[in-house]
């Protein structure tokens, strides 16, 4: 009875030891995600990297967007945009975005900005204010969902088409842009990286589509010449960073403050002001400030006309031009 006992006791023990865990920690911790879900707990997610610090003021920056999609040729932008240490603004389409969604949560985790551009792309300026905001919020819905729960702040209206009264319907800021590449015109990669190179200003934002592969295509040289003109990419949120937008609002480009004048020395004269004891009037027989130099006088050689003597062959002063009737000879009256 008293072995019986001990076998009970003994297992009790081993039972309750691996009921606490004790000298299992290491395995208790190491649950995987799939375990936490099945015990009814969420999976800490992933989440987008923290806003940059970037003055816009002080570097050249330009904002790269890109319209239309999430699309087929869109996951390998994003690849592009990694390697060139790039961000952009994506202006989505809802109705694009459910069968994308893997896409768009790996924008949102690479820190590029998500924006609205409507559900269907129609031109909003012809829809009624109901309409108008049932393509934007159902955009908002759809990307917040695909995304992990980012909410766009910024809208494009398609075409750029808008007013005061589309402006309200949407509440937020509209986006449009200081570069059309016209890619979804010409569908040439050459044509868009040469574009989209040359036309960028600081400040700028330049507008792509990523539905169309020679605009994605051309993207690795367009980061390669724009880095060499010494541009910095971000976001279009980045761009204005410090300038508030307003909802309703279009905006085509950051304007930058130009930098002051440096201040002018104590003493110094002011430019184009004449050095200290000179004249302040122009020397005498002097011509006057941008007027054309004149040569001295020269003599005359002999035989030439004097100054002021009319051109050989001219009529003497008074007389007659060529043709003209002799003094007190009639004048012909109009219509003969």
């Amino acid at each position: 009875m008293q072995t019986r006992g001990f076998g009970v006791f003994a297992a009790v023990g081993v039972g309750l030891l691996l009921v606490t865990g004790c000298g299992h920690t290491p395995k208790k911790q190491a649950r995987t995600a799939g375990q936490q879900v099945a015990a009814g707990r969420k999976a800490p997610r992933a989440a987008p990297p923290p806003p940059r610090q970037i003055d816009c003021d002080k570097v050249q920056c330009v904002a790269l967007t890109f319209d239309d999609g999430p699309g087929p040729y869109t996951d390998r932008l994003l690849g592009t945009l990694r390697s060139g240490g790039a961000r952009a603004t994506f202006f989505m389409l809802g109705e694009n975005v459910p069968s994308h969604g893997a896409v768009v949560r790996r924008m949102a985790l690479e820190g590029h900005e998500l924006a609205n551009h409507s559900w269907s792309h129609p031109q909003l300026t012809s829809l009624s204010t109901a309409r108008v905001q049932s393509e934007v919020q159902r955009t908002q819905q759809a990307i917040s969902q695909a995304s992990g729960g980012v909410r766009p702040t910024l809208m494009r209206p398609p075409y750029g088409a808008t007013d005061k009264r589309v402006g309200q319907a949407v509440g937020m800021p509209l986006i449009l842009w200081s570069v059309d590449t016209l890619d979804w015109r010409y569908r040439s990669a050459s044509r868009d990286a040469k574009v989209g190179v040359s036309q960028p200003r600081r400040g700028g934002i330049v507008l792509f589509h990523d539905i169309h592969k020679p605009s994605v295509d051309s993207i690795p040289k367009v980061l390669d010449g724009l880095k060499r003109r010494g541009f910095t990419f971000v976001t279009v949120s980045e761009l204005f960073r410090g300038k508030p937008l307003r909802a309703g609002q279009t905006y085509t480009e950051a304007v930058v403050p130009k930098p002051p004048a440096p201040p002018e020395r104590p003493g110094s004269p002011a430019p184009g002001s004449p050095a200290p004891g000179s004249p302040t009037g122009p020397a005498p027989d002097s011509p006057a400030p941008g007027s054309p130099s004149v040569p001295a006088a020269e003599p005359p050689a002999p035989g030439a006309p004097g100054p002021g003597s009319p051109a050989p062959g001219s009529p003497a002063p008074g007389s007659p031009a060529p043709g003209s009737p002799a003094p007190g000879s009639p004048v012909p009256s109009a219509g003969q």
